[in-house]
């Protein structure tokens, strides 16, 4: 595997920004549609046991505790663990995407549901993540997945091809620094890792934007 450890320097240089934007409310597509299509995404497997991987300062592991399902946060940021820990109850830990990838174990597994919302940005990370998951469903279980849609991308002018984008916090309010690269897959490519590690699509969503009716993101069920 390449080495990616500037994502997860990145994240822990700007652990504190990413906080106050969250707590801020300050990214607009969440606002619109992305958080609720995550949320009603896991709703409606209706899942006994979840891990939130990536879960950041745990937004999202809170709502589903407080819907009455056993939810689990992992983070490879210490930083955000620790504020999660601090904003409420809930079970975190902190895990990198390698030491998952080499086996290390989670507590609660196995899952019914792990959902990655917008936590995805390596290349042979990703795909030795996603393969090494599938030893911590349940059976019958399934991944949710949340990412950039790439008509974002094309908006900008971007080629549809498969490629390192460099700004990941471009856009962002704070003092923001050392920004990591981030790995961009067109839809094919996304489907094409899938069937690789032997994962079935089982829905393919794709959250608009309520007013300019415009793809927000792209949401995965796979199992």
């Amino acid at each position: 595997m390449k080495d990616e450890s500037h994502i997860l320097r990145s994240w822990a240089l700007n652990a504190q920004n990413w906080i106050q934007t969250i707590d801020n409310e300050e990214i607009e597509s969440r606002k619109l549609a992305t958080n609720r299509a995550i949320v009603e995404a896991i709703l409606q497997y209706r899942p006994r046991k979840v891990l939130d991987l990536g879960c950041g300062e745990g937004w999202l592991t809170r709502l589903l505790s407080r819907e009455g399902i056993e939810a689990y946060g992992a983070d490879g940021t210490a930083a955000l663990i620790e504020d999660a820990r601090r904003k409420g109850p809930g079970n975190y830990q902190v895990r990198t995407y390698e030491e998952i990838v080499a086996g290390e174990p989670l507590d609660g597994e196995p899952f019914d549901t792990i959902a990655i919302n917008f936590g995805l940005f390596g290349k042979e990370s990703t795909e030795a993540l996603i393969g090494a998951l599938k030893e911590r469903l349940a059976p019958g279980g399934q991944a949710i997945i949340q990412t950039l849609h790439p008509f974002g991308l094309m908006e900008k002018g971007v080629p549809y091809a498969g490629h390192w984008e460099s700004n990941s916090w471009d856009g962002l309010k704070g003092e923001y620094t050392e920004p990591h690269r981030w790995y961009f897959r067109t839809i094919g490519e996304w489907v094409s890792l899938f069937t690789s590690l032997g994962l079935a699509i089982r829905e393919l969503r794709e959250p608009l934007n309520p007013e300019s009716r415009k793809p927000l993101s792209l949401l995965f069920v796979v199992g």
